[in-house]
């Protein structure tokens, strides 16, 4: 077969892929047979498939990791405040129990007495 004639054929083979077909050339133009080359093109195209769908999972790993992050972050600080206004209201009722107890005591039956049977 013929150096043009080959590389026409490869250059339809390779379906205006110009990457491909370049390199398909430099090895024809090296001295690898044409129809070795032509074999070569259906695995070539199905690894480049292979590399470029790894490239997007990676890709959209990324995408979903910071997404999922993000996430993440929100609904721990989201917890954090809750647990913040939880703590906040738990303190609120001990100190008012605080002041029950203390307003109680000294309004109670022993106190009263103490007030009546100790000088103050």
């Amino acid at each position: 077969m013929g150096n043009a004639n080959a590389l026409e054929q490869l250059k339809l083979e390779t379906k205006d892929d110009a990457r491909l077909y370049g390199c398909l050339k430099e090895l024809y133009e090296q001295g690898i047979p044409f129809e070795e080359l032509k074999g070569l093109i259906p695995d070539i195209k199905r690894t480049r498939e292979q590399l470029h769908m790894k490239r997007m999972l990676e890709n959209n790993n990324e995408v979903l990791l910071a997404m999922f992050s993000k996430e993440m972050s929100f609904l721990l600080d989201a917890k954090e405040r809750q647990e913040d206004e939880q703590f906040k209201k738990l303190d609120q009722l001990i100190r008012q129990q605080q002041s029950f107890r203390k307003s109680a005591a000294q309004s109670g039956p022993v106190e009263k007495l103490k007030r009546l049977f100790l000088p103050a």
